[in-house]
């Protein structure tokens, strides 16, 4: 069954496509709060980046009818229906597939300092199994070598991810999402507002939608750095022997059907709460230096200054001379 024959009031009409680690998991959640918005229980079906093929693989997002069937429970009340694959703005295709479909959908960007969000992420793939090195350092100065092919993890089911750069690099996905997208159908919010203002900053997305205001009781922190508390029995869950995939994953898709409650409270108890190791000052200091120059470009395209996110020393280095040799060098390439 194609897009077209499908009711449009089983699309989702509003996407928050990324960048991942930019708060995008809390601004979903507080959405879900208001009662004319509806968010399915798989916040990332990851169905639109068909570049992303395993990874689509992993909640079973193969057609639009599984995917559609997300978004079944929604009620004529949910005037925005909401999905939130964090790839999409990342990816070569999603966006446009999306518009294909839903040609005057609503889309949500979010942004942060990339250094920040290189460091998280690579906690966060590191911890759904995508990633095996643990060391962020050394993962970042793999990046040559896995686009090549070679020490992807056997489990990755997104090499796209493993290339921390490209994750966090903005001005060229901005550039392809502000020439498909008309400027009163996306918005871009930046992480400094929203944590500084996260009140002011839903306003601005209510508004944005136009949702009635919508009173929040309060702005819990979600998503915050996690591990595993049982890691052999977490990664036999996330990453099972062939033979036990298919029972996975008919686990998977009844959990998904019955979230919320104690399936919601187990999942919660087998995470536990970890702090981050910081990056060393050098580290911090070459991650900056390489992510100058795209810091300048998206400072160009947003139309504000964002040089505090690497020094703006750096940005005025990086916008006169060519960087590539300093890729070179932090990449290991």
């Amino acid at each position: 069954m194609s897009a077209s024959e499908f009711p449009k009031e089983n699309f989702p009409n509003t996407f928050i496509v990324g960048a991942p680690k930019c708060g995008t998991s809390a601004m979903a959640s507080y959405l879900s709060c208001h009662p004319n918005v509806f968010l399915p229980d798989v916040k990332e079906p990851f169905y639109w980046s068909m570049d992303y093929e395993r990874l689509r693989m992993r909640h079973s997002m193969t057609t639009l009818e599984n995917y559609l069937e997300l978004f079944s429970p929604a009620c004529p009340q949910h005037s925005v229906i909401v999905e939130g694959s964090t790839n999409y703005l990342a990816s070569e295709v999603a966006i446009r597939r999306i518009l294909e479909s839903q040609p005057n959908a609503k889309f949500i960007a979010m942004l942060r300092n990339p250094v920040d969000v290189v460091h998280a992420f690579h906690s966060e793939i590191l911890f759904s199994g995508i990633e095996t090195e643990p060391d962020f350092e050394t993962a970042w100065q793999l990046q040559d070598q896995r686009k090549a092919g070679q020490l992807i993890p056997a489990h990755c089911e997104a090499p796209q991810f493993l290339q921390y750069a490209e994750v966090a690099s903005y001005a060229p996905q901005l550039r392809r999402f502000f020439s498909m997208v008309p400027e009163e159908n996306r918005k871009v919010i930046l992480f400094d507002d929203f944590a500084a203002d996260t009140g002011a900053s839903f306003q601005e997305v209510l508004d944005f939608l136009s949702l009635p205001s919508f009173q929040m009781d309060e702005f819990a922190r979600v998503n915050a750095s996690h591990d595993h508390r049982f890691k052999l029995l977490s990664k036999m869950i996330l990453n099972p022997p062939a033979p036990l995939r298919p029972v996975m994953e008919g686990v998977r898709h009844v959990a998904r059907q019955f979230r919320g409650g104690m399936i919601d409270h187990v999942k919660h108890w087998f995470r536990k709460p970890v702090k981050r190791t910081p990056l060393s000052e050098d580290f911090r200091a070459q991650l900056n230096q390489f992510f100058a120059g795209d810091v300048a470009e998206t400072s160009e395209l947003l139309g504000r200054d964002l040089t505090h996110w690497v020094g703006a020393r750096l940005v005025e280095q990086n916008t006169e001379h060519d960087a590539r040799p300093l890729e070179l060098q932090v990449t290991g390439g």
